[in-house]
């Protein structure tokens, strides 16, 4: 009976959040004019390719695993069946993935026993936040379904750290491999998953393997054998766009592209250092609590945006789950960083969304201004962003420095002691 009372508890809370969840990106979707993203209209080819029988990696229009795709084509024939707007289907799906990724979110928070007010965090910095309604109803990008597989893959691995279950690391591992599955980013995770791998049978690990590494390779050798060439150009040799924002963006100012050619070279490595780095930092250990283990994806997740080649918005989505829920961790002076951080984003990302043609500006469409289009085409260029987003990219650098420092990193303080997080 107390369990049932527990969870009916939370249920209240929660339900709230969920509806006012729902509620602001419906408002957002009546209110605001119909203007979207590139990428969304990259979406409804693709949906229109389906339906014709071609292939959307032959256009070079897919640039990643087959996932998103698979949920174009079910989007595509509910379309046909209940005549609903493409679009709004679209939205749908990703607003009910943000409602996912926030009851991920509340359930991780009360496994790491945090007794704040986790309702007003959790309406701050996703269900009201701003950078989330912009991204799921006017760019319509699928990296949320990332946050809540890097959360999933969380939750399971503070599970088994707890109840030292080997189902719980083995449904980690086939977690990781769906999110690489979806989009190759959460494979910089791979390194959490050789916590305790000293002390686990052999065949465990290779079993955890299999479910990490089949369904990425069961799905790309699908796409692959349909069509060798595009996947080859398109998915596998794939990297985001230099020049537009951080150290790329800061070369291009310059016209530095020998520069950023090189770069963008380098940092594969660079990425796979930082993997070394955390492998060797944790991998003769047990288990992690719950912050070491936040802190450490965070600190590989940010890192990724912060100083890799390349930047486009959606990115956030992968780590700003899991930015939430280390404010609920962080030390005083943590939360004022990310409180400022989160006024700068939202500024940020408000202006992006209203002016840059790429991201559909809808300041447009309410002031029928001339004048406004001729100042968006103009900020639309690469300089001009990179100008813009300086702020944002001063303050991902000062919190990585940030994550860091934090006494449960274990790639700066390899001999904090593993206790449980209590708030």
């Amino acid at each position: 009976m107390s369990f049932i009372q527990h969870r009916r508890a939370h249920l209240k809370p929660l339900s709230i959040l969920i509806a006012l969840l729902l509620s602001s990106r419906i408002l957002f979707i009546y209110l605001m004019p119909a203007t979207y993203s590139t990428d969304l209209n990259s979406w409804l080819r693709v949906i229109e390719m389906l339906d014709k029988g071609e292939n959307p990696y032959n256009s070079g229009v897919l640039n990643w695993p087959p996932v998103w795709m698979q949920f174009l084509f079910a989007i595509g024939k509910l379309n046909e069946i209940t005549a609903l707007s493409k679009i709004h289907l679209i939205q749908a799906v990703l607003v009910l993935a943000e409602c996912v990724g926030l009851v991920l979110c509340y359930g991780i928070l009360l496994k790491l026993n945090v007794k704040a007010k986790i309702g007003t965090g959790l309406l701050t910095g996703l269900a009201l936040n701003p950078i989330c309604i912009f991204l799921s109803c006017q760019h319509c990008n699928f990296d949320v379904f990332i946050g809540i597989l890097i959360l999933l893959f969380v939750y399971l691995m503070i599970a088994y750290f707890k109840q030292n279950e080997p189902y719980y690391w083995l449904a980690a591992c086939f977690c990781l491999g769906l999110g690489i599955l979806t989009k190759t980013i959460p494979f910089v995770l791979l390194p959490l998953l050789l916590v305790g791998v000293l002390n686990r049978k052999m065949g465990i690990t290779f079993f955890g393997l299999a479910l990490l590494f089949l369904p990425v390779s069961i799905g790309m050798s699908i796409i692959y054998t349909l069509c060798p060439e595009g996947v080859s150009q398109n998915v596998l040799s794939y990297r985001s766009m230099a020049g537009w924002y951080g150290i790329t963006g800061l070369m291009n100012l310059k016209d530095m592209d020998n520069l950023i050619e090189a770069y963008r070279s380098v940092s594969p490595f660079l990425i796979l250092a930082l993997m070394a780095w955390t492998s060797l930092s944790i991998y003769k250990r047990e288990f992690l609590n719950g912050k070491q283990l936040i802190v450490l994806a965070l600190t590989i997740l940010v890192f990724l945006p912060t100083f890799g080649p390349g930047y486009t918005p959606p990115y956030i989505l992968w780590y700003l789950p899991l930015t939430v829920i280390y404010y609920f961790l962080a030390t005083i002076a943590g939360k004022r960083l990310m409180l400022a951080g989160l006024v700068i984003l939202c500024l940020t990302y408000t202006f992006e969304y209203a002016m840059f043609n790429s991201h559909g500006a809808f300041i447009k469409f309410f002031t029928h201004s001339e004048n406004v289009a001729v100042f968006s085409e103009k900020v639309g260029h690469s300089a001009y962003q990179t100008m813009f987003r300086l702020p944002m990219f001063l303050f991902y650098n000062t919190f990585f420095v940030a994550l860091l420092r934090d006494k449960n990193n274990l790639l700066t303080h390899r001999r904090t002691e593993v206790t449980e997080v209590v708030a």
